[in-house]
């Protein structure tokens, strides 16, 4: 009976230490990330169906925690100088709480999920939207085919661009003043800019602006 219980209890040590190894191990199918430039790093991960949770940071360096739709494994990204230097797995728990947030953060995870619809007035090609939002909100553009889509940011946050067959845009140009350009190639429909990071305490401040054609930037 004493040997049994010796057995089950090592088991479970063994067991327990066996998950902590795992969970800082590399991810293998993306250590050809390591390198990677921080806002294309994010793109890469989307779309190979991760959902970013929360980012924190400490001296100096950043760290995104990312999970795995297909799985619900959990990773762990370090970015240091703006790149990529290290993505591993790490306990699920840390996955679990997208509404986590390190005081210190420059960036919140408040995952509330809202919508906000961006209209263009009448004569103008440009919409914007200016307060508070959270980690998890949309912005909701409908945009025609072959148009060129240009959003400024004027305050520090981060997003993506998805087109309504759920593939995520590339920037196709890069302008001064934190201007990206995508292009919106045959789909039409709601094109979707999702909320990555924002500053903590902030208001946010964003304008989208649709060319057709060449259009004038």
């Amino acid at each position: 009976m004493i040997k049994v219980r010796l057995s089950a209890t090592l088991l479970s040590i063994l067991t327990l230490l066996t998950t902590q190894v795992n969970a800082q191990n590399p991810a293998p199918s993306l250590q050809d990330l390591v390198g990677a430039r921080g806002r294309s790093g994010e793109m890469e991960l989307q779309r190979r169906g991760y959902q970013f949770i929360r980012t924190d940071k400490s001296t100096g360096d950043a760290y995104s925690y990312w999970r795995e739709e297909s799985t619900g494994k959990c990773i762990v990204v370090r970015t240091s100088d703006g790149r990529y230097r290290s993505l591993v797995y790490t306990p699920e728990v840390d996955c679990q709480n997208p509404s986590s947030t390190n005081p210190s953060n420059n960036t919140t995870a408040q995952g509330s999920g809202k919508n906000i619809r961006i209209s263009f007035p009448r004569g103008s090609n440009c919409g914007s939207y200016m307060g508070r939002v959270n980690v998890g909100d949309t912005f909701l553009l409908s945009l025609a085919k072959e148009q060129q889509l240009v959003i400024e940011r004027k305050t520090p946050h981060d997003y993506s661009v998805k087109a309504p067959n759920g593939q995520y845009l590339e920037v196709i140009q890069r302008f001064p003043n934190n201007q990206n350009q995508y292009w919106t190639g045959n789909q039409s429909g709601d094109f979707k800019v999702n909320v990555a990071s924002v500053p903590q305490g902030r208001q946010i401040d964003i304008k989208f602006c649709a060319y057709t054609g060449e259009g004038t930037l």
